[in-house]
């Protein structure tokens, strides 16, 4: 007679559920890490939690007039500098950070600064949906609207 595996001893199903939730809660982790290192006015601290091939996909920024796509940490790293080079001052704080599933994670920031030559102010509301593999963000794709960034997480409005 085959034995049966006890409710919770074993039971594939149930371990590969654990494993789920628990690598969730750790691609939440390490978001919410990678943006709090960032959002102090360096967002090149935030690097290291980035795969080598990783995107960063600005395609869902309302009339984002540069690249759309940056592709690999070089292009990133240019960006980024760019960016903050842009500003006398720059930060932002992390509002919001959940899983979206076991590989996307949504996030959500308010940023703000001062434009390094003009002085005008920023004060503006950012989401994105980021990919998260082996224990590193693989893309990061960042939307002006919150509605298009939870429908791309897979995330109900809300």
């Amino acid at each position: 007679m085959p034995r049966q595996a006890r409710p919770g001893s074993g039971d594939p199903l149930r371990l590969h559920q654990g494993t789920e939730r628990s690598t969730s809660q750790q691609n939440v982790e390490l978001v919410r890490e990678t943006l709090l290192a960032g959002s102090g006015g360096d967002p090149l601290a935030a690097l290291p939690s980035f795969d080598p091939a990783s995107e960063w996909d600005m395609s869902g920024v309302a009339a984002w007039p540069e690249k759309r796509v940056y592709r690999g940490l070089e292009e990133i790293r240019v960006f980024l500098q760019a960016w903050r080079s842009a500003f006398a001052e720059w930060h932002f704080e992390v509002e919001e950070v959940r899983a979206a599933d076991d590989e996307r994670v949504y996030a959500a920031i308010h940023e703000w600064g001062i434009g390094a030559g003009s002085g005008a102010r920023v004060d503006q509301h950012r989401y994105a949906v980021l990919n998260v593999t082996g224990g590193r963000i693989v893309r990061l794709h960042m939307f002006s609207d919150r509605s298009d960034a939870l429908l791309t997480a897979g995330l109900q409005d809300g």
